[in-house]
């Protein structure tokens, strides 16, 4: 099979987006120096401006009216979102090229995140749009390397349903050592039922792309859980 026969064709919306390996790669995710991207690692400042001014995380364009935001089981039972939102033609390219949302990855990778090794060029301004990259928030770093992957879901919403999140933690000055306390946004909670849902994916199947009521979306995701709504 072809490298052309497995990445799907780029939409408009990525066309101003560097390309490697056949994948556009997304605007808030660390960029490295070899013009790739670390697709584990969020660079926060980017991260943080797709929630405040509803950006996409893939093209960093406006989303416009509805949003989308891809999540999985426990997103769809309890509305915290921690995934940025994205535009709808970038939600259906990630829903094909991402291996784990498009259920081709069945466990989540544990190997250090790319920008942890010698690709991970390091920066000392943790706001800066360059391709080196500053660890601002620890808790927002753990991922769930080694764990079982589960069912995604897409959601559109109207981008003033819903309420940004932040949590206070304490980062480190790269100069000096000195700690201080700063308040990092870590997601949103929506305030009324998405306007629509769609089954992105199960892991193993594959790729599914079927909308579901909201009945359907509801059961769906506790039986992802285990059947409860943790």
């Amino acid at each position: 099979m072809t490298e052309t026969e497995t990445r799907p064709a780029i939409p408009a919306s990525l066309a101003s987006r560097p390309v490697k390996g056949g994948l556009a790669q997304p605007w808030a995710n660390v960029e490295l120096a070899d013009g790739g991207v670390d697709f584990r690692t969020a660079h926060h400042t980017r991260y943080a401006e797709c929630w405040k001014q509803c950006l996409c995380q893939s093209c960093g364009n406006p989303t416009g009216d509805p949003a989308v935001l891809i999540c999985g089981p426990r997103q769809v039972l309890n509305r915290r979102f921690d995934e940025p939102p994205t535009c709808p033609p970038c939600a259906l390219y990630v829903s094909k090229a991402c291996p784990m949302v498009n259920g081709h990855t069945e466990v989540y990778p544990s190997r250090p995140r790319v920008s942890e090794g010698h690709r991970g060029e390091k920066c000392t301004d943790p706001g800066c749009n360059c391709g080196g990259w500053v660890e601002t928030d620890p808790e927002h770093s753990a991922d769930q390397g080694g764990q079982a992957a589960l069912p995604w879901y897409a959601c559109w919403i109207h981008p003033e349903d819903y309420t940004v999140t932040a949590h206070w933690t304490k980062t480190r000055c790269t100069d000096l050592g000195c700690e201080h306390d700063r308040l990092i946004v870590n997601g949103a909670i929506l305030n009324a039922p998405p306007l629509k849902v769609f089954l992105v994916s199960e892991p193993g199947a594959g790729r599914i792309w079927r909308k579901l009521t909201e009945d359907e979306a509801w059961q769906h995701a506790t039986q992802a859980l285990g059947g409860t709504n943790g």
